[in-house]
C-alpha cells in the first residue's frame, strides 16, 4: 500500500491539487490557481492552461518532498477527461507516478 495520495478538486473559479501523506493526513504538497505565486501568473484560473500549471508546480513541490509516486482515486460518478486529465497528465508529465 503506498503510503501517498493526490486530491484534485476543480471548482467554477479555481483548481486545487495536493498530495497527502495516507497515515498521517499530512499535506506534502499543494497547488491552487488561488495562491499568490500563481494568481499572478495565470490569465484564467480556471481553463486547460491553469490545469496544466498546477499539475506542473504541484509535481516539482511533490518531488522536492521526495514524492515519487502516488495513487489516484477517481470521485463517484467523476470521469477520468478535460481538466482533470490536464492536471493528471502533467503530473505525469513531470516524472511522478500516479497509479490509479
Amino acid at each position: 500500500m503506498l503510503p501517498f495520495t493526490l486530491d484534485v478538486y476543480i471548482s467554477k473559479k479555481y483548481i486545487h491539487a495536493s498530495i497527502m501523506h495516507r497515515m498521517s493526513n499530512k499535506v506534502v504538497a499543494v497547488a491552487s490557481t488561488n495562491s499568490k505565486d500563481l494568481r499572478s501568473v495565470l490569465h484564467s484560473r480556471c481553463d486547460l492552461n491553469a490545469c496544466r500549471v498546477v499539475g506542473q508546480v504541484l509535481a516539482e513541490r511533490a518531488k522536492e518532498a521526495d514524492v515519487f509516486t502516488s495513487l489516484y482515486y477517481t470521485r463517484k460518478n467523476e470521469k477520468l477527461e478535460g481538466k482533470l486529465l490536464a492536471v493528471v497528465d502533467s503530473i505525469k508529465e513531470r516524472g511522478i507516478t500516479l497509479l490509479m
